[in-house]
């Protein structure tokens, strides 16, 4: 009797364990149900492949690369950065880059802005990350 009124007890508990971490496991973002998606992140370098110098000035890139993102994506966001790297001489090398982030993008727009991107810059690649994101549009309202 006593080792079934255990197991009711032990069954009893390990339910209601399971239960409270289903009910924790859900997301919220500041109280809000969030949205499922996938986030892709952009390094596009501005160093020609065949030289290995920057062709273009930044400013005039960024309004290219701009005008290409938006024509593909329904929006982005920009970000400028310098990338670095060690030469098989040992010498320092450096690279002004643009890095954008993309949200609700499909994969066939997302490969004809890249292509176009790889053309207009005369790239050999961009690096491309991509990572699901639970997001949401927060606001006073």
């Amino acid at each position: 009797m006593k080792s079934r009124f255990l197991s009711i007890v032990l069954t009893a508990v390990m339910l209601f364990t399971l239960s409270a971490c289903g009910q924790g496991s859900t997301l919220s973002i500041l109280g809000q149900e969030p949205e499922a998606g996938e986030k892709y992140t952009l390094y596009l370098g501005l160093n020609d492949k065949d030289t290995y110098e920057q062709l273009i000035s930044t400013e005039d890139a960024l309004d290219k690369a701009n005008q290409i993102c938006a024509k593909h994506a329904g929006g982005y966001t920009q970000l400028s950065a310098k990338g670095g790297w060690i030469n098989d001489d040992g010498s320092m090398g450096h690279e002004n880059t643009i890095v954008y982030i993309l949200y609700d993008i499909s994969e066939p727009k997302l490969r004809e802005l890249l292509d176009e991107l790889i053309e207009e810059f005369n790239q050999s690649a961009v690096l491309v990350e991509k990572s699901e994101t639970a997001h949401i549009y927060y606001s006073t309202q």
